[in-house]
């Protein structure tokens, strides 16, 4: 069951008592594939072609993805999904999303999901980033374009890694956590707390975009729904309080939860901004 149901189930459960009146629709229990489709992304930018692409680490392991490429990009956005993120199954919100920023997008399966082998781990996730972004780097279709890193939840974690490791030219951060420590204690309830010990490995711990944000200086963006209640905004205005970076943005998408902060009224805004920031770094 996913946790939308769940939180449905528990909510009902809570209001019996009331005289509260819900309504339960049945998108609240199905949960269809958004693939990517030439009609959908052609219908934003009639230039837009697909690629699929293979990549082999250093041990064997294979890694699929879709490139999305289209006419006099601005930049390359490298998108890092979340847990449980398919790009066969949740690739077509951020491409129709993202594809208005006239830019090229590549997704990728992470390690053990979806079409791509192996077993996650979080030190392999972090390898694999790194080969992702070095195989765009090292495309000569794409060399010359700057390269926004865009992470969504667990993905922002491995988008704060790449940026850490490589000279990125813009680093977007969605549903994200200061570090793992900060969003376990967000999440437990004030009363429960008292009673509750927390202990993380020493790879979960090295997770810390805090400290990358402390040290990183080209443009930032992060994006947070205003009703996340997995990676509360709390957690993104602190990343924003103590980025370092001249160039940075907070948006909180108003109404929006963890899942749908790109349909936010105001993302053209920010991502339009972010995209002139780099501009405006390259030629200074």
């Amino acid at each position: 069951m996913k946790f939308g149901s769940i939180a449905i189930v528990s909510l009902i459960v809570l209001l019996l008592t009331g005289c509260t009146t819900i309504k339960v629709e049945e998108s609240h229990f199905l949960y269809p594939d958004k693939k990517i489709t030439m009609q959908d992304i052609q219908n934003v930018d009639a230039t837009a072609k697909k690629q699929e692409v293979t990549l082999s680490t250093y041990e064997g392991i294979t890694l699929k993805g879709t490139l999305i490429k289209v006419a006099d990009a601005r930049a390359t956005v490298i998108y890092f999904g979340g847990n449980q993120f398919r790009v066969s199954a949740a690739g077509g919100d951020p491409a129709k999303l993202l594809l208005p920023f006239q830019v090229n997008i590549l997704m990728m399966d992470h390690r053990g999901y979806g079409l791509s082998s192996g077993v996650p781990s979080v030190a392999n996730l972090k390898a694999d980033a790194l080969l992702v972004f070095d195989y765009v780097k090292g495309r000569a279709d794409l060399s010359t374009l700057p390269v926004v890193i865009h992470g969504h939840s667990l993905g922002s974690m491995i988008a704060g890694y790449v940026a850490s490791q490589r000279n990125v030219d813009a680093l977007v951060l969605e549903g994200s956590v200061t570090n793992v420590e900060q969003m376990t204690a967000a999440r437990i309830p004030w009363f429960a707390k008292p009673f509750v010990s927390v202990e993380f490995s020493e790879e979960i711990n090295q997770v810390d975009n805090l400290k990358v944000l402390q040290v990183y200086q080209a443009p930032l963006l992060i994006i947070t729904g205003e009703k996340d209640t997995q990676t509360p905004p709390e957690l993104a205005e602190d990343l924003y309080q103590h980025a370092k970076s001249q160039q940075k943005q907070l948006y909180i998408a108003k109404g929006k939860h963890h899942s749908n902060a790109l349909t936010g009224k105001q993302l053209a805004t920010h991502y339009r901004q972010l995209l002139k920031q780099i501009t405006l770094s390259k030629s200074s």
